[in-house]
């Protein structure tokens, strides 16, 4: 039996039979268009409009842990 790995992307649950996942596969998972981008949340969510400083941008196959926060925005969505 595989085992599920469950994260969070945009504050909500997506299960995954992988261990890997590339950043497409994050904006497939929501439906995003491949211009997103993919972000790693390392602390609670940063308030509205400000640069997220803890966090980790992915652009390249990442491992994905139990209870890993995710966010996929629009480019330019920070900064």
């Amino acid at each position: 039996m595989t085992k599920k790995i469950t994260i969070h992307i945009n504050q909500k649950p997506y299960h995954f039979e992988k261990s890997e996942l590339t950043p497409q596969d994050f904006r497939d998972a929501v439906g995003a268009p491949s211009d997103y981008e993919v972000w790693l949340v390392n602390k609670s969510p940063d308030p509205e409009g400000q640069l997220p400083v803890d966090d980790i941008q992915i652009t390249a196959p990442v491992q994905i842990e139990n209870g890993q926060r995710y966010r996929v925005v629009p480019p330019g969505t920070f900064g």
